[in-house]
């Protein structure tokens, strides 16, 4: 497990003006918590000082290396990141954080495979690491194994139960299980805790649509495009509803509306199983 923000005040220095310089560069290492925050190069700088400098004890470098690489997934330098993480997890192979932290940063480089070697590494040292869920969840949603990602993100809401997302991204695996009553009890768990996600609201929809409830679908679907107009996803699907329901000219305009966005649109949707 990794060491924790640790006690500058322990540390023996030669004299204040060291003090100060080293104070400093762990604080600027630890300033950058998000883009709008903090300026990440002038943090990349105060970690790479910690991780060269005497100074501090093992422990500190180790954490300093370990927040220098979470900056640079953060800022897209992945590459950077995953070397950052290697050499934290030569040193203490215990830390499921800086495995989930690699396989992140291995992911969003397409080495997918080794992600989840890094995800599972993670779960077999900390079984309650919820990012280390979420994160293989998402790579089970990506492979299509669907029962597999909602058994990790039942493990994750159990961890935050007012987490939208797990919440949401478990509607969406059973929606494409086809499980459509279990999804809109997602999917209405995640709307009670973020009102305004266009994207969850169309999918409740879809899931109202697959049940045949067509007002309730055309409601969510009305409600999506009231937050998001461009989408074509809800469009086409609302497309689909007043068919249904025998609203033909308007039917006629959503399906046009967004074959104009997305050509692939009838395709797309039959492909998560909507007709």
């Amino acid at each position: 497990m990794r060491i924790g923000a640790l006690i500058l005040a322990g540390m023996t220095l030669a004299a204040p003006a060291a003090a100060q310089s080293t104070n400093d560069a762990w604080e600027r290492c630890h300033s950058y918590t998000s883009p709008e925050s903090a300026n990440p190069d002038r943090a990349i700088a105060g970690c790479t000082a910690v991780v060269e400098s005497t100074q501090f004890t093992a422990a500190q470098r180790l954490d300093a290396l370990a927040t220098r690489g979470t900056i640079f997934r953060k800022t897209g330098r992945f590459d950077l990141a995953i070397v950052d993480f290697t050499e934290a997890l030569r040193a203490d192979p215990g830390d499921d954080r800086s495995y989930v932290e690699r396989g992140m940063a291995l992911k969003a480089t397409q080495q997918r495979d080794a992600a989840i070697a890094d995800f599972d590494e993670a779960l077999r040292i900390n079984p309650d690491n919820a990012d280390a869920l979420r994160q293989r969840a998402v790579e089970y949603r990506a492979r299509g194994k669907f029962d597999d990602a909602v058994r990790d993100l039942n493990r994750a809401v159990v961890d935050d139960p007012r987490d939208p997302w797990a919440v949401s991204e478990r509607g969406l695996d059973r929606f494409s299980l086809h499980q459509y009553v279990d999804a809109i009890t997602d999917f209405n768990r995640a709307i009670e805790l973020t009102p305004s996600s266009a994207w969850t609201i169309a999918y409740r929809g879809a899931a109202q649509y697959q049940l045949g409830r067509y007002d309730a679908a055309l409601a969510d679907l009305d409600r999506a495009l009231e937050l998001d107009a461009f989408d074509p996803w809800p469009r086409y699907i609302r497309g689909l509803v007043k068919r249904k329901a025998g609203d033909l000219p308007g039917a006629e305009a959503d399906l046009k509306a967004a074959l104009a966005i997305w050509p692939d649109a009838a395709a797309g949707v039959e492909k998560e199983g909507i007709k």
